[in-house]
């Protein structure tokens, strides 16, 4: 993937979705009413936050893995609608974004690699949660 930045397409459009020079009109984080002189922040708006306050700049992604848990412990949580990802910052801090797109909780436990520790935490439904720790 060998990504080192990434910037929404565009961050602020109007309630068409334009002007862009393709004729693509999309969505963006914040739209522009101009006629009623209004704004609004949209979703992506706030997930891009929050990313920006957890990962600061020379953040790097680093190797993660979904381990499903066994079908006892799980009962009826299932890690389908969760999404992850995890970053090492220049601190050496490690940080950890769930996303849980689906309507139940979901039981998570971090085990971090360079240490015999673990982190459990319940992600809520519909959620995105940030685990930050010192390695």
């Amino acid at each position: 993937h060998w990504v080192s930045g990434w910037t929404d397409w565009n961050l602020v459009l109007d309630t068409r979705g334009g002007p862009n020079w393709a004729d693509n009109f999309v969505d963006s984080p914040i739209i522009v009413n101009a006629s009623v002189q209004e704004f609004y922040k949209q979703p992506m708006y706030y997930a891009l936050g929050h990313f920006s306050k957890a990962l600061p700049r020379g953040s790097v992604r680093i190797y993660s893995q979904l381990e499903q848990p066994s079908f006892q412990a799980a009962k009826n949580m299932t890690a389908t609608k969760l999404d992850y990802a995890a970053f090492k910052t220049p601190d050496s801090s490690l940080v950890v974004v769930v996303l849980n797109r689906g309507n139940d909780k979901f039981a998570l436990k971090i085990k971090d690699a360079s240490s015999t520790g673990s982190i459990q935490k319940i992600i809520k439904e519909r959620s995105i949660t940030t685990l930050m720790w010192h390695a």
